[in-house]
């Protein structure tokens, strides 16, 4: 997943957990917006990826 949003503006910090399925993805909202960090990640092969709030 950090491969996937390599290069993605505005992304910052990306906390994973060993052996847990979800992920936190910290970024600037004023320079990309949440549905672009999901498309990226679906495209590099998360396909559950989702917001949460």
């Amino acid at each position: 997943m950090r491969s996937a949003l390599e290069g993605v503006e505005g992304v910052g910090n990306i906390d994973i957990k060993a052996g847990d399925k979800d992920f936190t993805v910290h970024f600037d909202s004023e320079k990309t917006k949440a549905e672009t960090i999901v498309d990226c990640l679906k495209k590099g092969g998360e396909e559950g990826a989702k917001i949460k709030s």
